[in-house]
């Protein structure tokens, strides 16, 4: 299913906001533009959440490639979901 977007002008997003959000409700995107320039963005709050979801494991997928190659490069064996775990809890009273 492919995702709708709609690139429309302020002007004529004023006049058809009501109309806008109904879309939006229905997962179209809308783009939102004065003098030629996009200004703005109307979306659903689940894809704001899943956009935001998928930015943080593109952050974490980064920043964990980054450190598994330091980490080889050093010769040092790479961290288990215990040793994760274990770095997480230490210093936190149960």
């Amino acid at each position: 299913m492919a995702l709708a977007v709609i690139d429309i002008g302020a002007f004529d997003a004023k006049t058809h906001f009501s109309e806008l959000l109904r879309k939006v409700q229905e997962g179209t995107t809308v783009r939102i533009s004065k003098n030629g320039k996009q200004v703005a963005v109307l979306q659903g709050e689940k894809k704001i959440q899943n956009t935001a979801a998928m930015e943080a494991h593109r952050r974490i997928m980064r920043i964990s490639s980054e450190l598994s190659f330091k980490m080889e490069k050093k010769g040092i064996a790479p961290l288990t979901a215990s040793d994760i775990k274990e770095m997480r809890d230490y210093g936190r009273k149960y």
